[in-house]
């Protein structure tokens, strides 16, 4: 990796690719941890990819603080109206919702050629409108009827909040703390049971109630934090010097990653996955933020597609599988090669969903909303 030093006075200046790229480090991790299931146990890479990604599903929690820290960033300069509130969860539901839709659709008639499950339609309903399809199993509650949907009920629950704070105009993320203090810890106690571990919460039988008190909610308050620190004028310089030392973001950087291969604190808890999730997250801005550094364009690029990455892989894997098994030929439907294979149709899947759904249909469906002029 190349490395540029210049020193960034204002971290507002330009795109932050640094973020992109660990947009591509954590769609990259979920993805393989996903896809090396097709590769028996004694087969060529399999101990390897093991070892280098059992720990995959960490990949969410570092979505998870990147998306606090970036709606930090989006809405440093955001006043209070109707409008501006309106057109950010426009914004946000348009970012997400069309592409998600359109593969879970594309995802539910496949299923529907090979036999759906009982209850498949419920599903899918309740996926489509980011409500939890059941009010056990934390933190998934029943994944969605595209399993990596699950998290998206979390990140619309999450811009909600972003959303309410945001009528207190300059107080908002004093409003934002007070909600979050509220429902993760208040709520919690009063009803008998606080947890930093996602997968041991009470149920209240109710899956939306659940959800909006399950600690996973704390790694986005991890990028709310770190976000308020970055774009505060005071705070900023300070952490930039800070982590312009390069065995400081060593350390932050080896410990994350001590703890990702080593299954130290597994888990997807703010004591857990979040925590080294934060570190790196903080290491890695602040470090790049006096030392800009050039990243390779396919890796930005990978991070731009991320979540098309994150939205087809699972379905790309079980088109392929089911592809070869009527053609007659099973044994192609798992193996090393079928890894390869289905790694790289994600690709190519995730750019044509990229161009299409994410730019081109979200787009198009923005400028259909009132009030939304185009950029």
């Amino acid at each position: 990796m190349n490395q540029e030093i210049k020193t960034v006075s204002n971290p507002f200046e330009s795109k932050i690719n640094s973020i992109q790229v660990l947009r591509a480090a954590a769609a990259l991790t979920v993805t393989i941890y996903h896809l090396k299931d097709v590769i028996g146990k004694d087969e060529p890479f399999k101990q390897e990819l093991d070892y280098f990604f059992n720990s995959g599903p960490s990949g969410v929690a570092l979505f998870f603080v990147i998306s606090g820290f970036i709606m930090v960033y989006i809405t440093k300069h955001a006043t209070f109206s109707l409008l501006s509130v309106y057109k950010f969860m426009a914004r946000r539901f348009i970012r997400i919702w069309p592409a998600y839709a359109v593969i879970t659709l594309v995802y539910f008639l496949f299923q529907s050629r090979i036999g759906l499950q009982p209850g498949a339609f419920k599903s899918l309903i309740l996926s489509l409108l980011f409500i939890p399809v059941t009010h056990t199993d934390p933190p998934f509650y029943g994944y969605a009827f595209l399993p990596v949907g699950w998290t998206l009920n979390y990140e619309i629950y999450f811009y909600g909040l972003v959303a309410i704070s945001m009528f207190f105009n300059r107080f908002r993320w004093y409003v934002f703390f007070v909600i979050i203090f509220i429902t993760l810890v208040i709520l919690p106690g009063a009803l008998g049971y606080i947890t930093l571990e996602t997968q041991r919460t009470a149920d209240h039988g109710n899956g939306y109630l659940n959800m909006i008190m399950n600690p996973i909610i704390w790694n986005f308050v991890y990028g709310v934090i770190i976000g308020l620190i970055y774009t505060n004028e005071k705070l900023f310089p300070i952490f930039a010097t800070l982590f312009s030392r390069v065995w400081l973001v060593f350390m932050f950087i080896s410990l994350a990653l001590w703890q990702y291969w080593s299954g130290f604190f597994g888990g997807l808890g703010p004591s857990q996955w979040g925590l080294g999730s934060g570190l790196m997250f903080t290491a890695f801005i602040f470090y790049n933020a006096r030392r800009p550094m050039h990243f390779p364009d396919w890796l930005v690029k990978v991070g731009d597609m991320s979540f098309s990455v994150y939205l087809v892989h699972v379905p790309v894997v079980v088109i392929l599988g089911n592809f070869f098994k009527r053609l007659g030929y099973p044994v192609y439907s798992t193996g090393t090669s079928m890894f390869f294979l289905a790694l790289f149709m994600t690709m190519v899947v995730s750019y044509l969903s990229y161009q299409f759904l994410e730019l081109r249909l979200s787009g198009y469906l923005k400028q259909l909303l009132p009030f939304m002029k185009r950029r």
